[in-house]
């Protein structure tokens, strides 16, 4: 029987990147700058942290850290379930997430996704419907500023077209530009836009209270966007979901439900996996792996290295930035 080893150096990796995060700041981050930013310097409240089974489910399922989602809604809400003004008015976002009025069609579409069933506007004071579009919306940001956890927060509060023409503009400098925001709005009748230090006062809340299991995965040095399920760390073993790995290195993916059985074929090699069986095989020639094939988010998710080694794409483990490297 022969015996590949998985991603990661175990669970000794998820300690240590754990412990050393929050002295220098958030793992995968890349880009601008946050030393000058004061992070993790206060404490999330009991209202706030009440929610956080639900931050770490969203923040697993879309590579979101669930400490970022807690230290949002603190900045927004503190936990409080807005939604109406003293004086009986609406506010324009609603909800522990704060989600504006004008992602209703968004939120609509998104509930469709995930659950067969449009959310209404009402939807947003629900946090079991909130946190996890919020933690789409997060996800979809840094996916698109490769990273930039600076850009990912301040999109989340003057939303990505404000923000893309300010960083059109400065460049470099965009942080010092967010003060000048208004003048970037089309049809605002406000003299402000935004928080102009939305960065700095989310940090501020970033703590480790939440266990953070996410993996990120480059390819050739690409950042890769996962649809509804991220990779996530399982006993030290980087998992992915199937058909999102076989996907990106070509090859072809099939399920067969009744013997929870996923298979994956590219060229001359046949790799066979099934769902709670710490065994696979290339061309029928089992091998010892150290994480089964496993069910999550109706996502069949497997061993990254396993199938990437087997399919001979180089796999590099970065332990300091939670990242998973592919080249081929």
């Amino acid at each position: 029987m022969k015996k590949i080893l998985t991603a990661g150096t175990a669970v000794i990796l998820s300690a240590i990147t754990s412990a050393a995060a929050f002295a220098a700041g958030i793992p995968d981050h890349r880009g601008t700058s946050l030393d000058a930013f004061s992070i993790g310097t206060s404490k999330v409240s009991s209202k706030v942290s009440q929610y956080n089974s639900i931050f770490k489910q969203a923040g697993d399922q879309f590579g979101i850290d669930p400490n970022i989602l807690a230290a949002v809604c603190m900045q927004e809400s503190g936990g409080v379930n807005y939604q109406y003004r003293s004086d009986g008015s609406p506010y324009p976002a609603w909800g522990i997430m704060q989600i504006e009025y004008t992602n209703n069609g968004s939120f609509a579409k998104f509930g469709a996704d995930q659950t067969g069933c449009s959310w209404t506007p009402e939807d947003r004071l629900d946090p079991v419907k909130a946190v996890p579009y919020a933690a789409y919306l997060l996800s979809e940001a840094l996916y698109k500023y490769d990273c930039d956890y600076a850009k990912m927060l301040q999109s989340y509060n003057f939303g990505p077209v404000v923000l893309d023409r300010i960083i059109a503009a400065a460049g470099d400098n965009w942080l010092a530009e967010r003060a000048n925001a208004v003048s970037y709005v089309n049809n605002w009748p406000y003299k402000t836009y935004g928080d102009k230090e939305y960065v700095e006062h989310v940090l501020r809340y970033y703590r480790n209270n939440i266990d953070y299991v996410g993996s990120k995965v480059r390819l050739n040095g690409s950042l890769v966007r996962f649809d509804n399920q991220y990779p996530i760390i399982d006993g030290g073993t980087t998992m992915i979901p199937v058909r999102a790995i076989s996907e990106m290195l070509g090859a072809d993916v099939g399920w067969d439900p009744s013997e929870q059985h996923v298979y994956i074929s590219s060229g001359d090699k046949l790799i066979d996996l099934y769902v709670g069986v710490d065994k696979g095989y290339i061309n029928d020639e089992p091998y010892d792996i150290e994480c089964s094939a496993e069910l999550v988010n109706n996502r069949v998710l497997v061993p990254l290295r396993f199938v990437a080694e087997a399919l001979e794409v180089s796999v590099v483990w970065n332990g300091e930035t939670r990242t998973v490297e592919l080249y081929k």
